[in-house]
């Protein structure tokens, strides 16, 4: 990606090419099932997350110093006090696992089928998120096209399975190619003070591929992730990548979907450095259906250069997602991008 005297077609041509990386957050789930899983059990964050999924009582008999409901809060102090809160700690584990297992996904299309079918291979999505929902959508969307985005868990996932002896990972269910053991659960909750994600293999991993892809990205979406102060090792992870290559970003854009209300005070510092790296040009909106991802799915990056890089270009996608569509409407809405992309056509239709 050293584009330094290269002619503007090569360039376009490479740009065309780049990553379109999408960050989810706890938020984007709660907005993806704002009436709960299949059979309405809530999609918790981390602000009030016991007393959302009704584990509130497993802190009974514990004097916590700290006032903060935030689960990483809470899971830190017990951490700290070590063996006096390791049952306690353990049962928490446990429960968070059971609990996100037990989410089943609607059977009527949601925005994580569509968000998945908005991109191609070249992509990423990479989530915050413990829920399997985003697999669960992936494993249907598949039987439209299997041009799908990478998938890259960076806080683990109920549905991964490791074996730190082979350095293999895959679904929990299975076992290792290699040894032939069952694969372990990837760890998901981690004192927010002492994060590592250097101390297992999995979650090594996952940060480099994301690191990569951010380093490339010529377009970043985030969903419902606020970066939170309080994983300062996730933010200055997040930034590295993205500014591993220096200047290549001063052209990109950002997007960033966050709650109807959200106050743009708010918005964290590290996305304020991702909008530096790319001179301010960013877009806040309050609905997934106001962003690139429907507004010119599967061709993000292609509508991108070609508005904003190569012609100047005012036109729109004949082709997008809005909501309450059928999984009928939405095979019959791609398939005119799939059949081109099958033939290596990636034109806006």
């Amino acid at each position: 990606l050293n584009m330094e005297n290269v002619d503007n077609e090569k360039r376009l041509e490479v740009d065309r090419k780049r990553p379109h990386v999408v960050i989810l957050g706890a938020g984007a789930s709660v907005d993806t099932f704002p009436n709960g899983d299949k059979y309405g059990k809530k999609l918790p964050v981390m602000n009030n997350f016991l007393n959302t999924i009704g584990m509130e009582h497993i802190l009974d008999g514990v004097t916590l110093k700290t006032t903060s409901n935030n689960l990483e809060d809470i899971y830190s102090e017990l951490y700290d006090r070590g063996d006096e809160c390791k049952n306690v700690r353990m049962n928490i584990e446990n429960g968070i696992r059971t609990y996100f297992k037990s989410l089943v996904i609607p059977d009527t299309p949601t925005k994580y089928d569509l968000l998945l079918l908005s991109l191609t291979n070249k992509d990423c999505v990479a989530s915050f998120n413990w829920d399997d929902l985003l697999l669960q959508a992936y494993n249907r969307v598949n039987k439209i096209t299997n041009n799908l985005p990478e998938l890259i868990f960076l806080h683990g996932n109920v549905s991964a399975g490791y074996c730190k002896e082979c350095n293999r990972f895959g679904h929990i269910s299975n076992i290792c190619p290699k040894c032939e053991k069952p694969f372990d659960p990837v760890p998901l909750l981690y004192p927010v003070i002492h994060k590592d994600y250097n101390q297992n293999l999995f979650i090594r991993d996952e940060w480099q591929n994301v690191s990569d892809f951010l380093s490339r990205a010529i377009l970043v979406t985030v969903y419902g992730y606020s970066a939170p102060k309080s994983d300062k090792e996730a933010s200055n992870l997040l930034k590295k990548g993205f500014s591993r290559m220096e200047g290549i970003h001063k052209l990109d854009k950002i997007e960033i979907i966050e709650r109807k209300g959200f106050d743009n005070e708010n918005l964290s510092s590290t996305w304020r450095f991702f909008i530096k790296g790319t001179h301010g040009f960013y877009k806040i909106f309050d609905s997934f259906f106001n962003s690139l991802l429907a507004k010119a799915p599967r061709r993000t990056v292609e509508f991108y250069v070609k508005q904003n890089l190569a012609d100047s270009w005012w036109g729109e996608s004949k082709i997008q997602f809005k909501d309450g569509l059928s999984f009928d409407e939405i095979k019959k809405i791609v398939q005119p991008l799939i059949l081109d992309e099958e033939k290596g056509i990636f034109e806006i239709l």
